[in-house]
């Protein structure tokens, strides 16, 4: 499994479960209205939820005519940290952590430790950071930023967060308020991360890791406000580390 891949797994563990049908455990209250009010309504005490943890979702990755079938567990912490672990055949193939400025990959198939910022220090930025990723992730996150959001009063709630040459839209289904559609665009560099709900799952195109993958998922539990301890660290004498720019 290549390092470009690596990556664009942990992206995909990052907006799995906004694809499939997941049984939840202790979910708060269901809005009933529709619109920015059932948006207003769902976030609600949405500052009582602080992390979530997502188990034991099944996946199926379509990539560069090739297939991968894995079951993903993923953890998120609020403006903290967010953590993923893919399992195939009972076999932990890769675990990952983002954080505010970087991103580890931990290969267990070849031992080798991935990090790459995921901010610039020179140039332009991504056309994506870590906020960007809490967002399109669990859509409780986008309670901070009602004031970005527009009712089309058709079919999509819109938050806009614009910046430095940057395009970047989420939309939700303004009836069932789950992720419909994202688009992070850097317009001076033309590098992209977009997504869009099919009818079995998510397809995200991007030029910023890679071209184009598919990404079909299912099943998995989630439960809130559960504290899990992140392990990230290896035996270096078992694995090479490498810093990806």
């Amino acid at each position: 499994m290549n390092r470009q891949l690596l990556l664009i797994i942990v992206l995909v563990g990052f907006v799995l479960h906004q694809c499939g049908v997941i049984r939840e455990i202790r979910k708060p209250d269901i809005p009933e209205l529709k619109g920015m009010e059932g948006m207003v309504q769902k976030c609600t005490g949405s500052d009582t939820i602080q992390s979530f943890l997502i188990s034991k979702a099944e996946a199926i990755l379509m990539f560069d005519n090739e297939r991968y079938e894995v079951t993903v567990t993923l953890y998120s912490k609020r403006d903290s940290i967010l953590y993923l672990s893919v399992v195939n055949s009972g076999y932990e193939i890769m675990r990952a952590s983002v954080e505010q400025d970087s991103i580890k990959v931990i290969n267990r198939l070849n031992r080798i430790v991935y990090r790459t910022p995921l901010q610039r220090r020179f140039g332009y930025q991504y056309p994506i950071n870590f906020r960007d990723l809490q967002n399109i992730i669990k859509n409780y996150y986008l309670c901070d930023d009602l004031e970005l959001a527009r009712d089309d009063q058709e079919k999509h709630i819109l938050f806009e967060f614009d910046v430095d040459h940057i395009k970047k839209r989420i939309s939700l289904d303004r009836t069932i308020l789950q992720l419909d559609k994202f688009e992070f665009l850097h317009q001076r560099t033309n590098k992209y991360l977009m997504g869009e709900r099919i009818e079995k799952g998510f397809k995200i195109y991007s030029n910023f890791m890679i071209t184009e993958f598919e990404i079909i998922v299912w099943g998995g539990s989630i439960s809130y406000n559960r504290e899990v301890e992140v392990k990230m660290d290896v035996n270096p004498r078992r694995y090479t580390f490498t810093e990806l720019r």
